[in-house]
Formats: C-alpha cells, sequence, structure tokens
C-alpha cells in the first residue's frame, strides 16, 4: 500500500471515530437535560392564594374513584385568575365560598393549583 492512500484511510478512520465520539457525547448531554429538567420539576415553591368558589361541579374522569371522591371547583383568585381544582366531597365546597388555594411555582416555570 503506498504511503499517500495509507494515510488517507487513516484520516477517514479517524473521520468516522469522530463522527461515533460526537454522537455519544450529543446522548450524553441530551440525557444530562433530561435529569436537570426533571430536577428543576421537582422544586416547588408553594404559595396559599385567597380566592371565591364559582361553581361546583362533577368530575369529568373517567377513573371512578375520582368520580365518586371529588368534586370539580372553579374557584376565582383574588389576583383576578379563574382556575379549576379538585377538592373531596367531604370538604363540602358552595358556591360563593371564600377559601384558599395552594399555588405551585415549579422552578420550571409551570403553575400548578391545588385545594390544599
Amino acid at each position: 500500500m503506498r504511503e499517500e492512500t495509507r494515510r488517507r484511510l487513516e484520516q477517514v478512520l479517524w473521520r468516522e471515530r469522530a463522527k461515533k465520539v460526537a454522537l455519544a457525547a450529543a446522548a450524553l448531554g441530551a440525557i444530562g437535560l433530561i435529569f436537570v429538567y426533571e430536577d428543576y420539576e421537582t422544586q416547588v415553591e408553594n404559595i396559599r392564594v385567597p380566592g371565591t368558589v364559582l361553581s361546583v361541579g362533577p368530575v369529568h374522569a373517567t377513573n371512578t374513584r375520582l368520580i365518586q371522591n371529588d368534586l370539580s371547583v372553579d374557584v376565582a383568585l383574588e389576583n383576578g385568575r379563574h382556575v379549576r381544582v379538585l377538592a373531596l366531597k367531604t370538604t363540602d365546597p358552595h358556591v360563593g365560598d371564600r377559601v384558599q388555594i395552594t399555588e405551585h411555582r415549579h422552578r420550571t416555570g409551570r403553575i400548578t393549583y391545588s385545594w390544599k
């Protein structure tokens, strides 16, 4: 084999190895970003927000336990937002009741509400 041919073959082999290493590094980086996102999602700040019950109705779900035990409650918060939360039937919410809703602010920016 001539020297020039051997040199070109080695260049091609090194390029192929570099592509595989770059692909593996990109995959590891993506997995790392997923773990960081999941960590951010678990960091939650809970804030109690006052509001007024607007309506109370049945839960529209396929889970029978939810339908039997929970109610869907629309709440107008004092900051002007309208949210829908699930409440246990044992809490007995009524239209016009003043309630405290928990606002969950996730570090990713997602905001959820619960009746706690």
